[in-house]
């Protein structure tokens, strides 16, 4: 049976355009037999109403901004609109079921929430989706909003995660990392570092690392 991996990306971003930035992590988890699938967040915005210092790289599309959360500008806060809920449900029935997710930035928040508890809050039966067996995150965070907080306290992320933060990373604060990676099981967490700024690196030893973490995950 393939092996599938859900890779949600970065905000801004767009399905295709987080491809064609993870080639050497791509072909990586290819080597191991796994095919990844890039959905693209179905919100747009107006790109006016984003400082561009929030996205950490260029618009895919200078004219909109492509995004998981929906922004909430007047309480400083955000989201996650139905919109989401329904395109990520939708779109695991017709391209899964999946081994696994990694998400990048708020894909990777977006991702890190919903492993909480993936099933239900996507509203997948286990027969449409069984238990996931790992996650990825790429300068991932925790929801702040107040209204998460006992979803992420009432259910701790269970399965095996890989935390993965850039030094030079000026985009997510490490605090921010961090704060996902406690929200874990402890002896399911991993943490790992890479020497560049926001984005998921393709070098052959840091993806080489990443191999190496599946490979342990694979025989749990």
């Amino acid at each position: 049976m393939t092996k599938k991996i859900l890779m949600l990306h970065g905000l801004a971003q767009s399905g295709e355009y987080f491809s064609s930035k993870t080639k050497g992590f791509r072909s990586e988890l290819e080597k191991k037999g796994y095919v990844l699938y890039y959905p693209t967040a179905p919100n747009e915005y107006p790109a006016p109403d984003f400082d561009i210092s929030e996205l950490g790289s260029d618009p895919a599309d200078a004219s909109k901004i492509l995004a998981w959360l929906k922004k909430d500008p007047i309480n400083d806060s955000y989201e996650l609109p139905d919109t989401t809920i329904k395109y990520l449900h939708d779109y695991v029935l017709e391209n899964g079921p999946f081994d696994g997710i990694v998400g990048f930035s708020q894909g990777a928040g977006v991702a890190g929430y919903l492993v909480t508890d993936f099933n239900r809050l996507l509203g997948l039966s286990i027969d449409e989706q069984p238990p996931l067996k790992f996650f990825m995150s790429f300068a991932g965070f925790r929801f702040k909003p107040e209204c998460f907080q006992a979803q992420y306290d009432m259910h701790p992320i269970s399965i095996p995660s890989l935390h993965v933060y850039g030094d030079l990373d000026t985009i997510t604060e490490p605090a921010k990392v961090e704060s996902l990676f406690h929200s874990c099981v402890e002896d399911k967490r991993t943490f790992l570092k890479h020497g560049g700024g926001h984005f998921v690196p393709n070098s052959r030893g840091f993806v080489k690392k990443v191999g190496d973490w599946l490979s342990i995950v694979e025989e749990l």
